[in-house]
């Protein structure tokens, strides 16, 4: 084909692509030496320029007639396989002007739609092929991104554009993005269009990528192909749109801010029991301070038993060994009660309770009502509180006298405040005080999920929502 009628007949069809709207139609007949090649072509709900096309040889199209070219079916038969009464705009070409067939071809196809006839050489199919994969978008493409309020910690489904309209193949854009854990595609690179205000998937990709910041590339190879670099290898995803939206978490997963844990112990009993105790503590603590850094203080309580034997030198009394200390130093304390192990001093003991109500008195007292952290009371023990007086439960009265329910309500009614409990029994076989010691996370001590638990209690950022989607603050 020359130069020149190649360049005419691309031109006159990158025109007729480019006038496509969303429910045109455009055919091409080229009309050869041998038969007919007919492309049909639409643009997709993407807008993207979609080609199928037949061939029909001229002995199939006059196989049905015994006269050949001259009788009514032939000259019908080429008009079925154009089919250019469905078109809204019609591409004559011819490559062989000089054969019979070709020329009366081309005198019916012209009677039905009136159309100048371009000159060509060679196969059109490369040139329509060239013409679609290098047509402008006409619809711009957009990336589909979670737009972060850190503020709030919402998390609102969006787009950041990538090709305006009018964009040519070759064009690149960069998109700064961060990327969390995703799901069990991994983080998706969805690119759409929009049919007004709906967004149609074009395509969607994804990858396991290690949570971070990515200066994300991509590059419009041609219409309906977008390629992602700057991230690792993407793979084809083979999710639909309803299935992207609903993997799209509305909240980011709270923040855990500052924190003061007052970890109250009881110290009395069988020493395996006082020890396991004491071990979960450490075990509370040290997790929590991997997780707040320098935002956690930490109180310990130890308490134990009262002694109503007037022979013995005395019970021990509520210990505070420490108050709003550093993790570290409450974990030396800590080493130090785990060094003297179950308390003796004032044996005999009450075997049927213990210092509930006094320690709640201890904390109560310590704790600052001006205070805006949460506070967490993490009881952890078996026995219940003494009641203030003589009471159908038949265990004596605290010596004090110390009314538990009142000293725990006070507790409990500062703000942003929470109970929580670590008990030796079962549910279902603990005293009942258990479960308002416990009123916000009651947990068992032989079966205890410390980071549940933390989270629970809003110590903890709790197990993190996968975020299919990059991520992107408001203010981009």
């Amino acid at each position: 084909m020359s130069e020149p009628d190649k360049a005419l007949l691309r031109k006159a069809v990158a025109r007729a692509v480019a006038g496509l709207t969303a429910t045109g139609r455009l055919t091409v007949v080229e009309v050869a030496a041998d038969g007919m090649t007919v492309f049909r072509i639409h643009r997709d709900d993407n807008g993207r320029p979609r080609c199928h096309y037949w061939s029909s040889s001229w002995e199939d199209l006059t196989s049905d007639s015994e006269q050949g070219w001259g009788h009514e079916s032939s000259r019908q038969a080429v008009l079925r396989a154009a089919d250019l009464l469905s078109a809204d705009e019609v591409v004559l070409v011819c490559s062989f002007p000089d054969g019979a067939e070709a020329n009366r071809a081309l005198g019916w196809l012209g009677e039905v739609r009136p159309a100048a006839v371009l000159p060509c050489d060679g196969p059109v199919i490369a040139i329509v092929e060239d013409v679609l994969a290098s047509d402008p978008l006409s619809r711009s493409y957009d990336l589909v991104v979670l737009r972060a309020d850190h503020a709030s910690g919402r998390l609102r489904l969006g787009s950041k554009q990538l090709f305006p309209i009018g964009t040519l193949p070759g064009t690149r854009a960069e998109v700064p993005v961060r990327c969390e854990p995703g799901d069990e595609y991994g983080t998706a690179f969805a690119v759409v269009t929009w049919q007004g205000r709906e967004p149609r998937l074009l395509s969607v990709h994804s990858a396991r990528l290690t949570p971070g910041r990515y200066l994300l590339t991509a590059e419009l190879v041609r219409p309906g192909k977008v390629r992602f670099t700057g991230v690792p290898e993407l793979a084809r995803d083979p999710r639909g749109w309803s299935d992207l939206v609903a993997a799209a978490p509305s909240q980011l997963p709270p923040k855990a801010g500052p924190a003061h844990l007052i970890c109250a112990v009881e110290v009395c009993g069988p020493d395996a029991k006082v020890e396991e105790r004491l071990s979960r503590v450490r075990q509370m603590v040290s997790h929590l301070s991997a997780e707040l850094a320098g935002l956690l203080r930490v109180s310990l309580v130890a308490y134990g038993a009262h002694s109503y034997d007037h022979r013995s030198a005395g019970e021990h009394p509520v210990e505070v060994a420490a108050w709003q200390a550093t993790p570290e130093r409450a974990l030396a304390a800590l080493e130090w009660l785990e060094e003297r192990g179950t308390i003796t001093e004032g044996y005999p003991y009450y075997p049927h309770a213990a210092q509930v109500e006094d320690m709640l008195d201890a904390v109560a007292r310590r704790l600052a009502t001006s205070e805006q952290v949460r506070t967490v009371l993490l009881t952890v023990g078996d026995r219940p509180p003494h009641p203030a007086r003589t009471n159908r439960s038949l265990i004596l009265p605290c010596p004090r006298p110390h009314d538990w329910r009142l000293l725990l309500g006070r507790v409990r009614s500062r703000p942003d405040t929470v109970l929580a409990a670590i008990c030796d029994r079962q549910d279902t076989s603990a005293h009942p005080a258990w479960r308002q010691l416990g009123a916000n996370a009651l947990a068992h001590l032989d079966a205890l999920d410390i980071r549940g638990l933390a989270a629970d209690l809003g110590l903890a950022a709790p197990d993190a929502l996968p975020i299919p989607f990059p991520l992107l603050d408001e203010t981009e």
